[in-house]
């Protein structure tokens, strides 16, 4: 335990020195740009019918971490959908002239 204590204070130390904030807003979107580069490399095919394959293969692996991976994209494209349908929502209530 005094190692892992140890450890954890010189990494405190050493990202402080370097100006890093671990949580910082600029790390975070550096590394989901990095996960979104990972999950969809430039050359890749990127059609809907290309991703859904790679989702469905993904999908039905027995290895758990695909299994998660499968359950967070899911969570993701349900995500997205409500915030499209929300937006086309509001769209078509300003349209009408409806304000909340």
């Amino acid at each position: 335990m005094t190692t892992s204590l140890i450890a954890l204070g010189l990494f405190s130390t050493a990202a402080a020195a370097q100006g890093i904030d671990i949580n910082s807003a600029a790390t975070i979107g550096a590394n989901a740009m990095g996960e979104q580069v990972r999950a969809f490399p430039a050359g890749r095919d990127n059609s809907p019918k290309a991703v859904l394959a790679r989702l469905n293969q993904l999908c039905t692996s027995e290895r758990s971490s695909d299994k998660q991976r499968c359950e967070k994209a899911w969570r993701a494209i349900n995500e997205a959908h409500a915030q499209l349908q929300a937006r086309r929502a509001a769209e078509a209530a300003a349209s009408h002239g409806v304000t909340n």
